[in-house]
């Protein structure tokens, strides 16, 4: 299936992070490895969008879909304008408070059930 991928400027954030974090850790060459091995998984969303754990609990329309265990992808699927994009809402690794970081910075405009 054809569409495309939107990243928010936070997942855009969570990547540059995880890119530096690595690097630090390991080494830029493997940091850049990882970080291309993430948009790939990403890109293979477009194939499968519906794959991913719907996570309303979380907030309407959020799915989630992990990579390589430790990395958690949450995305929501648009389709209003009649072809599929996948907007990559943020890129969690290694136990973030994923459901928090979404709940707070982009949550439910009415605020907190």
């Amino acid at each position: 299936m054809t569409g495309r991928i939107n990243f928010t400027p936070e997942a855009l954030q969570h990547l540059h992070h995880l890119d530096d974090w690595i690097a630090e850790k390991a080494t830029a060459d493997t940091a850049r490895r990882f970080v291309a091995e993430i948009l790939d998984h990403i890109d293979s969303i477009l194939i499968f969008p519906l794959a991913g754990r719907a996570r309303e609990d979380v907030r309407a329309g959020v799915r989630t879909t992990n990579f390589k265990r430790r990395t958690l992808i949450a995305y929501q699927i648009d389709e209003s304008s009649g072809a599929l994009v996948v907007n990559v809402l943020g890129v969690f690794h290694g136990g973030q408070d994923w459901e928090s970081a979404l709940g707070e910075a982009q949550g439910d405009p009415e605020g907190d059930q």
